[in-house]
């Protein structure tokens, strides 16, 4: 009863305003922090919760009580915090990566060497979406994931969905607002400030973005709105043959082949032309690979090496955390950067989220609650 009168502003007469009754008590004692662009309860319940992982990932390596999960995600939480090594490494673990194929970026042509020459013949989308997907966890142009069958809940199948797009909303890339305007300004300024942090000639920067912005652009006008992605509508069940023929342009066994770690997953290699995937959103992918046939190959490629930077931000060096903040503070209006035990605590939990679990279920949740959870 405490906690909820807590929230109230019991000043304020229900019946004139109830929104300020009930919740301006807990507005005021809850200011939105400046790093974050909205707060609220659940907000407020995850930073507490990071506040405990970052207690617990801060204690020494136990080999005698730590599994080996716990032990690696300790170790990980304590590179993402040595900043002074990253700093010292610089761009160059970076640039490693984007000397080889699939990650080389045509906009750094002039500043990476000739081993990382980007080539439009040698240039395979498959294989860069893909592995963007399988190993870095980053969906560009088509979202690849395992759920229920929406009809046999028993079972799980491959879906196929529209992936997101760099900024929050198609409708920030289709309004003519001057808040829309000053969005993509602001993503075509980080675009811009990100490649040349990088070596890229500038005025080549600047060109090679505004052709990745126009790319996504035409992107957002496909994209199935929100209102019209009814769950009748977005149950097309097919198998990937009938996938290939209804949209032939992409080879879509070998990405889902490439996306699949078969070594983990040995039980999956059989995946073939008969495997039933639910494509929702069929007319989004006619649609895009006729964009994509139509567009220079570099500007699909730079678009999905931004995508990968973009991904990137917990390992972002400070100068382009500095950058994407100027972004962030037009788009999202915070002022500060998120502190790095914040960021190192997310990164954790996204790369061993299981190993992250069992540490705070093992020191936060009562003996009865693990008793009560432990048949599900």
């Amino acid at each position: 009863a405490a906690g909820i009168l807590s929230k109230l502003n019991q000043s304020v007469d229900p019946c004139e305003d109830f929104y300020r009754f009930a919740c301006e008590g807990w507005i005021s004692a809850h200011p939105i922090p400046e790093d974050m662009a909205n707060y609220g309860v659940y907000p407020w319940l995850r930073h507490n919760v990071d506040l405990k992982l970052k207690a617990l990932l801060e204690k020494p390596i136990s080999k005698r009580r730590d599994t080996e999960a716990v032990q690696k995600a300790k170790i990980l939480y304590a590179s993402c915090m040595n900043e002074n090594k990253i700093e010292r490494a610089d761009v160059k673990p970076l640039l490693s990566l984007l000397r080889h194929s699939p990650f080389r970026w045509p906009v750094l042509e002039s500043n990476i060497g000739p081993e990382g020459l980007w080539s439009e013949r040698k240039f395979s989308l498959v294989q860069a979406l893909a592995t963007l997907r399988g190993q870095h966890s980053t969906s560009v142009f088509i979202r690849l994931y395992v759920a229920a069958d929406d009809k046999v809940s028993s079972r799980y199948i491959l879906k196929l969905d529209q992936a997101s797009l760099s900024l929050a909303s198609r409708e920030d890339y289709l309004e003519n607002t001057t808040e829309a305007k000053s969005y993509r300004d602001a993503f075509l300024q980080f675009m811009v400030d990100t490649a040349v942090l990088l070596g890229a000639n500038a005025s080549r920067a600047e060109s090679d973005m505004k052709s990745v912005l126009k790319l996504e652009v035409k992107i957002a006008e496909i994209m199935i709105p929100y209102e019209n992605r009814t769950s009748e509508s977005m149950y097309n069940k097919m198998n990937l043959s009938e996938l290939s023929a209804m949209i032939p342009q992409f080879d879509w066994l070998g990405y889902i082949k490439k996306v699949i770690d078969t070594k983990l997953y040995p039980e999956l290699k059989d995946v073939g032309p008969s495997e039933d995937v639910i494509v929702r959103v069929p007319q989004y992918f006619k649609d895009l690979f006729r964009i994509l046939e139509n567009e220079r190959k570099n500007f699909a490629a730079n678009l999905i090496l931004v995508s990968k930077e973009k991904a990137g931000e917990k390992k972002r060096l400070r100068n382009f955390c500095f950058s994407a903040l100027e972004a962030c503070t037009v788009i999202h209006g915070t002022t500060t950067l998120m502190p790095q035990w914040d960021k190192c605590v997310d990164l954790v939990e996204s790369a061993l989220p299981y190993a992250v679990g069992r540490m705070f279920v093992h020191a936060h949740f009562q003996e009865d609650k693990k008793e009560m959870v432990s048949p599900l």
